[in-house]
């Protein structure tokens, strides 16, 4: 009886809205209703009530879902089946159906074949005659058979698929094909501690997924974001493999160029800190590098305050979500993916040969009145001067080569699920003596769920080792080597200057680094009451990287240096996370009410040390430490970060058209005083989706509307461990033999955080039923409190201290995203996606910059990226030297630096973004990616260190460009050795050497076969083959190597690979 009651009360109710909003992801086949109902409360936490009597009626189901909105998944699942159903709040009540009583008719049977657009047989099903009761389901093989009479419409439904009718005609035999159902508002986005759907977020999110980042041939996930989302800016600071890349959000928002985002792997903050004590050719390696890109699922990047606010002091420069592989309920799935390939560097510097390098020479030593003999100018008078080396083709000019296998198994039920990966890559450079980079990556992940749901675990673990074979430094400094240069003597030894480098001797400079890295997280849930959960996340990371970076004798130029020598570096970073969270869901009025309380306790360890040894025995022994005579420098490190939190959330979601979302978060951290380690942040997020109201016209081709706005603030602590206290180093000096103490830095427990206001307004819109989708996003961020070092008074025996300015700092700008679906047919689709961000920065406040340390860096009212030097004014057409414009008028050969100094310009880009096209026809799959930026930059001969044209150093092709005799129109100073060289140091930093730098290139391309039809019949679920290319061409006007690494790093490679990926 209080069953019926129940049932009857709940029937007279209106369905939740909430239940709209939920999604559901499930594949499986055959699977009872009751082991449906199971997976839908593991996902969603809606109660399922009924009685188990019900159960033996019904059918078993095949269901392929993803992402599907609940109330369709339940529509479809209950199709055909003897039961009803009706939803209260989050529970699902469950009654037998009363069965219509239909007029006996004679049809004929009408039988038919469904499959996917892959042509894979889609068992369960529905399949109904229009306007009837009369319906059926599919077998395993997905036929079916319905009685029907021509002209009746047969109305054919999955789930996960597009519906689709079909009429009756002469035959009685209809293949039928389903489309996948897409639909990008109903996608997940993955937010702060909780996931939501685009149509419904109030935040500025944007994400890439696994198949995005499948169609690049990298090993960092960084470069996948490249182009790929509006607002990030990634570039490369290196081509080598490894290299780490720079990385921000929506501009720079500190003063000291912090401006990293907080990177979250699965829920645990991740090292981003480079761990290197000392860098070799690539640089600092990246920490990114470490993270597998086969096991990244997708990648959620948050902007504005609604979005990041809630992270607190760590999120002003935007947060990094990134969610690896997990398991999925059904059938053991078995994937396999090997690619190989090869890369190469795209551009080279065209450089003078040797006859004119001699030249250049000769001429040199004319204008400045001296001749040369076999000590000063080797080169005139001892070597080949018919013969030219490419030293370029020699040290950067080899075929790089990339071999990379991948291999994971998963499956589960609906309770439990499973996933065990692993890879391995080889990587070697562009440089000789195969050099590279070696990793091994290794994942593994479970989740359990009780057979009521109420209860779920779930473990991941992801592990990484790498190896980096490479050299001291980047070998694109030999560029301007002496093209004559003999590598060896005439007895084959290496040939040496008085006080020179050999390059092929360098390369016996070897540097190895060897990472591991491991981060590992384990989630708890438990349903208390429904609605009500209780959760913990706890997580762990280790990294550590030991480094050694040898210098044998035989590399060594024995006219200055007789001794071997070898740095040894380790370095280790572990944190630790705990987060207690509890969450309620709850329906009240005609909106859905989701509050989140939690707490966070997290600390990381960090701690290195740096050894250089020298002198010993045989170089044989430069790998063992203690073979060293004699040990010239130690130091070592040791940090302790705290960082405690509290945090909450509040979301209404009214009538699927009035969204609000409101953060608030209390950080202590030990990077302050012990009186100002606490802060307070927070943001409110709002969003009207307007196309939801009556007033908007039925049928129009706005299909969806939203309008949205935040604002908040949070804070920054990325600034360093210890700096608020005072600080003593050992002397230099020994008194009686005892080495004392000097204090070497001021306490300042006075200063505090740095803050972040965030405001953004958006407009989000979908026309021909959402296959147009745009997105304008306006930000406007201001941070201040800036924490700075402030220049003390030479009495006071300390150079500086740190202290907070009233600095402010402005990043405003647009952000505009088109997503469209050109075509979709049966055997062909086209897909569209670009993206533009536009940003302003600007240092709106700096009160008394005039008598601080930044005076000469830094303009109130400019970018805090600007780049200073002299305003070249041309070539004396008398004197062969630069002239520059001074300060208070006129021009010199001798300007002042920084009196003389102008702004060049800005190093951040005008505005950059990416154009994506993907193609399909039947089994072929095309997709391509530019990448353009607008942007100014630094030449090749740009730079404090840059030879000078006539030195013993070769130069590019603009040499000749040079002035020779009196009355020359010249575009560059005349050859010198030695009396032009401080006029030529201010020509390599003029605006002579800055111009544009701007670039449209060709990204990625893939291209891919599926062959699933083809290997059935040997019991594989899946085979294509494929080929990737990145970096493939560049569309510039830049003078270098290439205009994102500018100047003379290692430029992105051209690499190209072919792959085959099989699914048992």
């Amino acid at each position: 009886m209080r069953l019926t009651v129940m049932l009857l009360i709940a029937a007279t109710l209106k369905v939740s809205a909430g239940a709209s909003a939920q999604t559901v992801s499930l594949s499986a086949r055959n699977i009872s209703m009751e082991n449906v109902f199971t997976a839908v409360k593991k996902q969603t936490g809606y109660l399922f009530f009924y009685d188990r009597a019900l159960l033996p009626s019904t059918r078993p189901v095949s269901v392929q879902a993803q992402q599907q909105p609940l109330q369709d998944f339940l529509a479809e699942v209950f199709k055909g089946q003897p039961l009803d159903y009706t939803i209260k709040d989050k529970t699902v009540f469950i009654k037998r159906r009363d069965l219509p009583v239909s007029t006996p008719l004679v049809q004929e049977p009408v039988t038919g074949t469904v499959k996917d657009a892959a042509g894979v047989s889609l068992p369960g099903v529905t399949v109904k005659v229009k306007g009837t009761s009369t319906g059926t389901i599919t077998d395993a093989e997905g036929k079916f058979s319905i009685k029907a009479h021509a002209g009746d419409v047969l109305v054919i439904t999955y789930v996960g698929f597009e519906p689709k009718e079909i009429t009756v005609g002469s035959s009685t035999n209809l293949p039928v094909v389903l489309q996948t159902a897409v639909n990008a508002l109903n996608e997940t986005v993955v937010i702060a501690y909780g996931t939501t759907s685009k149509r419904f977020n109030t935040g500025s999110v944007s994400s890439i997924k696994a198949s995005d980042i499948a169609s690049n041939p990298v090993m960092d996930p960084l470069s996948a974001l490249q182009a790929n989302v509006p607002g990030l800016l990634v570039t490369s600071s290196n081509g080598l493999p490894g290299s780490a890349f720079n990385v921000s959000i929506r501009g720079q928002n500190s003063v000291l160029k912090i401006n990293q985002p907080l990177f979250i792997v699965d829920g645990v903050p991740f090292i981003t800190d480079p761990l290197n004590e000392f860098t070799s050719a690539n640089g600092n390696q990246s920490p990114l590098a470490s993270i597998n890109p086969a096991d990244i699922e997708r990648i959620d990047v948050l902007k504005d305050a609604d979005a990041t606010s809630i992270y607190g002091s760590r999120g002003a420069n935007g947060v990094v979500l990134i969610t690896t592989k997990r398991g999925k309920a059904g059938k053991t799935k078995t994937e396999f993916n090997v690619y190989t390939g090869a890369s190469k560097v795209v551009n080279m510097i065209d450089m003078l040969s040797t006859p004119q390098y001699v030249q250049m020479r000769k001429e040199a030593f004319k204008n400045d009145n001296k001749t040369y003999d076999r000590e000063t100018a080797p080169e005139l008078t001892l070597w080949d001067q018919q013969k030219t080396t490419d030293w370029q083709k020699l040290m950067i000019g080899n075929t790089g080569h990339v071999t990379e296998a991948q291999g994971s198994v998963s499956g589960g039920n609906t309770q439990t699920q499973f996933r065990l990966g692993g890879t391995f890559r080889k990587e070697t450079t562009v440089m000789p003596n195969n050099l590279g980079f070696t990793k091994g990556a290794g994942s593994f992940s479970i989740d359990h769920s009780n057979k009521d749901g109420r209860f779920h675990i779930g473990a991941v673990a992801n592990y990484s080792t790498l190896r980096d074979n490479s050299i001291a430094a980047s070998l694109t400094g030999f560029t301007d080597m002496v093209p004559n240069y003999p590598i060896y003597d005439s007895t084959g030894n290496y040939y040496w200057r008085p006080d020179g480098l050999n390059p092929m001797a360098f390369l016996l400079r070897s540097s190895n680094t060897r990472t591991n890295n491991l981060v590992a997280q384990t989630d708890i849930r438990y349903t208390l009451l429904p609605g009500l959960n209780l959760k913990a996340n706890v997580g762990y990371t280790r990294s550590d990287m030991q480094q050694t970076q040898l210098v044998p004798l035989k590399s060594n130029n024995p006219n200055t240096t007789t001794t071997s020598m070898a740095n040894y570096g380790n370095t280790q970073a572990n944190t630790y996370i705990i987060e207690p969270q509890i969450d309620y869901t709850t329906h009240i009025g005609k909106g859905d009410l989701q509050v989140l309380v939690g707490g966070s306790w997290q600390e990381a360890v960090r701690k290195g040390n740096w050894v250089i040894g020298e002198g010993y025995s045989s170089d044989a022994m430069l790998e063992n430490m203690n073979a060293a005579a004699k040990l010239t420098s130690k130091a070592s490190t040791y940090a302790l970060y705290r960082y405690n939190a509290v945090f909450g959330k509040v979301n209404y979601n009214w009538d699927e058209k009035y969204l609000i979302n409101a953060t608030f978060r209390r950080d202590g951290s030990t990077r302050f005083g012990p009186g100002n380690r606490f802060g307070n942040f927070g943001a409110v997020g709002a969003a009207w989706i307007f196309s939801k109201e009556s007033f908007m016209p039925k049928g129009s081709v706005l299909s969806f509307g939203k309008l949205r706005a935040s604002i908040g603030t949070s804070g920054n602590d990325n600034i360093g461990d210890y700096k608020y206290l005072d600080s003593w180093t050992s002397t230099s000096f020994p008194y009686d033999g005892i080495t004392g103490l000097t204090p070497s830095r001021l306490a300042n427990p006075a200063y505090r955080w740095e803050l972040s206001h965030k405001k953004e307004a958006a407009l989000e819109l979908g026309f021909f039923d959402d296959r147009l989708l745009i997105t304008t996003n306006y930000y406007h961020n201001v941070s201040d409190n800036q924490l700075l070092d402030y220049k003390l008074s030479p009495q006071t025996g300390f150079p500086s201290v740190t202290r907070n300015f009233p600095a402010k700092v402005l990043n405003s700008g647009w952000e505009f995203e088109v997503n469209t679906i050109n075509i979709q047919r049966k055997d062909f689709s086209w897909r569209t996606s670009v993206n533009m961000s536009i940003n302003k920065n600007e240092l709106k406040e700096f009160p008394n910059i005039e008598s601080s340390s930044y005076k000469d860096l830094m303009v109130v009212g400019k970018p805090l990226t600007i780049q200073k030097g002299f305003q070249f004014a041309g070539i004396d057409p008398q004197t062969g030297l630069a002239l520059f414009q001074k300060a208070k008028g006129g021009t010199t050969t001798t300007p002042s630096e920084p009196d003389d100094f102008v702004i060049l310009g800005n190093k951040l880009p005008e505005f950059f973004g990416g154009l994506q096209n993907t193609f399909s026809y039947k089994g072929i799959s095309l997709q391509f990616l530019f990448q353009f930026v607008k942007q100014e930059g630094t030449s090749f001969n740009y730079g404090y260190g840059i030879p000078y044209i006539g030195s013993a150093s070769n130069q590019s092709l603009y040499a000749l460009d040079r002035w020779t005799a009196a009355g020359d129109n010249a575009g560059a100073p005349k050859a010198t050795v030695g009396s032009g060289a401080a006029n030529f140091r201010s020509f390599a930093i003029s605006n002579a050497q800055w111009g544009d730098a701007s670039f449209i290139r060709l990204k990625n391309l893939s291209l891919r076969y599926d062959l699933s039809k083809y290997v059935q019949k040997w019991k594989l679920a899946g085979a294509s083959i494929y080929g990737l290319a990145q970096n493939l061409f560049t569309i510039t006007g830049y003078e270098g190597y290439d205009p994102e690494t500018q100047g003379r790093m290692m430029p992105p490679l051209k690499t190209y690979t072919i792959g085959l990926q099989l699914s048992l």
